[in-house]
């Protein structure tokens, strides 16, 4: 389970990073990190499961919502993108 919990966190990173906008990008990785803080000495299995589930679906609107937000956003950039 530990090896799934990690390649999670690498996955909600890895999509975090890939979100156009530097502020909501922070606020993901941010986020992500304290999810998983919050939850390191977890031991129950129904309750990593329950965790680990809702991780993935946090994953899958972190992709679309930067797909959209990609489409619509401001033609300028932002002055903390490089």
């Amino acid at each position: 389970m530990s090896g799934q919990v990690a390649t999670l966190f690498r996955a909600y990173m890895r999509a975090a990073r890939k979100f156009p906008d530097a502020n909501v990008k922070d606020f993901l990785m941010r986020r992500g990190r304290e999810e998983f803080r919050k939850h390191v000495g977890e031991t129950d299995k129904a309750k990593l499961a329950k965790i680990v589930a809702e991780g993935e679906k946090s994953i899958a609107m972190i992709e679309r919502t930067s797909v959209v937000y990609g489409m619509y956003a401001p033609s300028h950039k932002s002055v903390l993108v490089k």
